[in-house]
Order: C-alpha cells, then structure tokens, then sequence
C-alpha cells in the first residue's frame, strides 16, 4: 500500500482534504497531516511517506524550503504541491526542486486523487525496477560464484575481472570457503538472504534455504582463524535473531584464487563424510555424486547415456525450480567434467570455455529436461575423446534436433551446430542435406517462421518482438524472409489469421 503525508495550514482545507477523500478505496494509506513546515519534518523524516501532499505558502517553514530538505532526506518520496492561482511563481521554483506534480487552489476530491494515482504509478514502477535490479544483480552473483567454484572461470585475472564488475573485492592473500547449514523455521527468506550476503567480512552465495557457502578473505594465512572467529559469532549472532541455530564446516585454506575449485572440492567431500559420520541425510537431495559421475565418464558406454541420467531424474525435477539448486547441479556437472578432462589430458569442451553461454544456459533453463539433454551431451562429448574411446560420427539427426532446441539463439550457424555436433562445418552441410532434404539455412529459416507463425496468432507480442524470439534482430530481414515464405508481412499474416 501507497503512503501519505499531508501538510497545509489551513485547517478547514486541511481537514476537508483528510477526511473526505475516499484514501482507502484507492489503496493510500494516510499517515497523517500538519498545519506547516517545521511541524511536518520530524513526522515525515519517522514515517517516510511514499508520497508528500503540501501546501506551497504556509509560515514558519513553506512548502519550498520543506520540499528542498525531503529530496535531499527522502529521496524516493514524491511531493505533490497544492498552489495558489498567484503562486505561479513559488510553482516554478517548487519544479526546479523536484517536485513531481502541484495543483493549483481550489482543489477537489477528484484532482487530487488524479495527482495522487499518476504518483502511485510511478512509485509502484520504480519498485517494480528495483525488484528486477536486485534480482538480476543476485542472478549475476549466484553465477559468478558457482563458476568460481566449479573451475569455469579458469584465470585468476578473468575471476578479478568478473568479480570487479559485480562489486566485489577478491584481491587478498589467503582464502577459505565455510558452509554454514542452517536450523530452523525461516519466516522471509529473500529478507534473510540479503542479510547473509551483507556479511561484512565475507562473501555469501548459493543460499536455498537451509544452507549457504561464504568466501572469508585475509592478507595472508596468519590472519585467516582470525577472520573466521569474527565472522562465526557474526553469524551466531545474526541467526540467533532470526530464531536459527547454525552449523559451520570451514574448509581448507587456499593461497591462490585458482585453488578454490580444489578446495570446494574437499568441502563437499568432507561434507559427505560427516554426514556419513552422523547418519544424517541430506534434505534436499543432491541428484548425483562426483564420484558416481566420474567413474561411469572413465568406464561407461556413451549409449548408456540416457539411462544413467534417467536414475537421476526425480532428484533433480523435485528441485529444480530453484535458481540456486540449478547453480548447484551446473556447478557440479561443469567441476566433473573439468576434472575428467584434466585428468585425462584431453581438451575442454569448447562451450564450459564461454562463460557468457554457460551463464545464458542456467539462467534459461526451464526444466529439468534441458539439464538432462545438457549434461548427455557434455558427458558423450569427453567420452568419445577419451584414451581409448572412439569418435562416432552424428547423424543429420541430431543436428536437426539442437536447431530446433536452440533457433531462438540469433548467432546460431552452421559452425555453432557443427560444433555441438562435432563435426566440420562442411561435413555437416553435406550431410544435413543428403539425409533431411534441404539445406541448412533452408532447415533453420522453416523452424524459425514456422515458430513465429504461431506467436503471430496466438500471442499479442508487437511485430519486432516476434522476431527477436525466433532469432532475427534485424527486423527488416525477418519481414523479408516471412514474406518470402509466406506470401504476406507479419502483420498481413495475423490480421489474415485472427477474428
């Protein structure tokens, strides 16, 4: 609900204005009201109002010299002046402080509810902005960290680089990754989180819950217990007013940034042991175990692919709607994969190297079909590299299958597929045509039109923005080639095709 303060000194105008506008059928909340300036501060600068409703000319402290210390206090509240017809002038000075409307005496129920509402619009869209800042900017962090970990980010100047950009200061001598596991009913858990990555002597991520992993940094090992002595009755002591009990399992210290992938490693390792140890299971489940994984990369067949992940499944599609369990399972999928490939000397799959694209992969996931169709054909990739191993050679087939998952991507080629599928360019084009019909750029132009054929009719999307979801960004070539294959625009195509 919207908030308001009012203030005006004259007081049958005052109360008129406070208890004959219908406040409540229009969501406003009143806070209150006062005959002048002086009087108002203090009560505006304790209640914060969403919104200021003042008089211009009242004594002791005028609307002006109020409007002037609440933009500068209370940023965010929008004020709404009332003015007098020979006032103009006062008008113009409240405009240039920022004032975000005023109205001119005398003034009804109704023009004063129209201010009010424009003012609500605009606050409710600058909340509504600031959730998708903060949700973005906690997506980026949840990212960054789970590459951190799991070894994507493989230079120490790439990891500075990319933590820089997202505000954060990883430059130091020694480093320890602590999990911290948590006990107890947790009433706002987004409140909470920010709360826990607000750590002033450390860095937050993966919080889901009932668990959260923290990066303690200091000048050099000497001052690393130290740290997590200060952090650790921090935490006690945040968690104990939040009703929570709390669990650390500190990990080995690291002297490098390209250590940390190792010692988060030994953490989840040493983990399992105490789990083990106290017969305890985890809540959520953890889908699939490194060594598990690992083994069946080193022995298994690559079509026994599809079953090995199939066991997985349940695990996985019972968690998956959160973000950061998604980050978990990329983490750990990405960190076995690394590790097989080092271990066996044979090159990275070239999409775990563009973090750009492995950030675009967890951040559009939307099931947990496209984790599974994910990890087979990383898994299949290494495999067939392997000592011993032997490379098969893809059908059409599958190449047809990743246009028709990925086509929305507007720098999709026929190198990108050749790639995935790991084959040249001209092998596939050669053999795309001879097994599906029709050539590759005639294949992804049906799928993309025949998409945008159907969002035409069945979505309210504009013109351009059908486009951009089936791949093209330049709109006057996406005209084009629909008219082409069609005979009709876009637009001729939807008018011709809805009531």
């Amino acid at each position: 609900m919207i908030s308001l303060f009012l203030v005006e000194d004259e007081r049958i105008a005052r109360e008129s204005i406070r208890d004959n506008v219908p406040w409540q059928e229009h969501d406003i909340l009143f806070l209150g009201d006062a005959p002048d300036g002086e009087v108002a501060l203090p009560q505006l600068l304790e209640k914060r109002p969403d919104i200021l409703l003042t008089d211009i000319k009242m004594p002791f402290m005028d609307g002006l010299e109020l409007a002037r210390i609440v933009r500068k206090e209370l940023p965010d509240t929008r004020i709404i002046i009332l003015s007098g017809h020979n006032e103009f002038e006062y008008a113009r000075k409240a405009i240039t402080l920022g004032v975000n409307d005023y109205l001119l005496k005398p003034v009804s129920s109704r023009d004063i509810l129209e201010a009010v509402d424009r003012s609500k619009a605009q606050i409710l869209e600058c909340r509504a902005q600031r959730i998708e800042r903060q949700s973005y900017n906690i997506t980026q962090r949840e990212l960054f960290f789970s590459n951190l970990y799991s070894g994507i980010l493989m230079g120490p100047a790439q990891m500075l680089q990319r933590a820089a950009q997202l505000g954060l200061s990883l430059a130091a001598g020694a480093y320890q990754i602590v999990l911290a596991e948590l006990d107890g009913v947790i009433t706002d858990r987004e409140a909470l989180r920010d709360k826990l990555y607000a750590a002033p002597m450390a860095y937050g991520s993966g919080f889901d819950g009932e668990r959260v992993t923290f990066l303690l940094l200091a000048e050099d090992a000497s001052g690393l217990p130290l740290k997590f002595q200060e952090f650790s009755a921090w935490l006690e002591g945040l968690t104990g007013q939040e009703g929570l009990t709390v669990h650390l399992l500190p990990g080995k210290q690291a002297a490098r940034l390209s250590d940390l992938p190792k010692a988060y490693h030994l953490l989840t390792i040493q983990k399992k042991q105490r789990e083990s140890a106290d017969s305890k299971t985890l809540s959520r489940s953890t889908s699939f175990q490194r060594d598990t994984l690992l083994d069946f990369l080193r022995t298994g067949k690559p079509s026994a692919l599809p079953s090995f992940w199939a066991h997985y499944r349940p695990a996985i599609e019972s968690g998956y709607s959160s973000f950061v369990y998604r980050c978990y399972l990329y983490t750990e999928l990405f960190f076995v994969v690394h590790e097989f490939c080092q271990e066996n000397q044979i090159p990275l799959p070239e999409s775990l190297r563009q973090e750009a694209l492995l950030e675009k992969r967890i951040l559009l996931t939307n099931s947990a079909d496209d984790f599974l169709t994910l990890a087979c054909q990383l898994c299949e990739e290494v495999m067939e590299v392997r000592p011993g191993g032997s490379r098969h050679t893809p059908s059409a087939e599958q190449a047809r299958a990743y246009i028709d998952r990925h086509y929305t991507d507007p720098e999709l080629s026929l190198s990108s597929v050749a790639n995935a599928v790991s084959v040249s360019p001209n092998h596939l084009s050669t053999l795309f045509k001879s097994k599906i019909g029709v050539g590759f750029s005639e294949y992804l132009t049906e799928v993309r039109i025949r998409q945008a054929k159907r969002l035409l009719i069945t979505s309210d999307l504009r013109v351009s923005e059908v486009g951009e979801r089936v791949g093209y960004q330049n709109m006057e070539y996406f005209s084009m080639l629909f008219k082409k294959n069609t005979g009709q625009t876009p637009s001729q195509y939807r008018r011709s095709h809805t009531l």
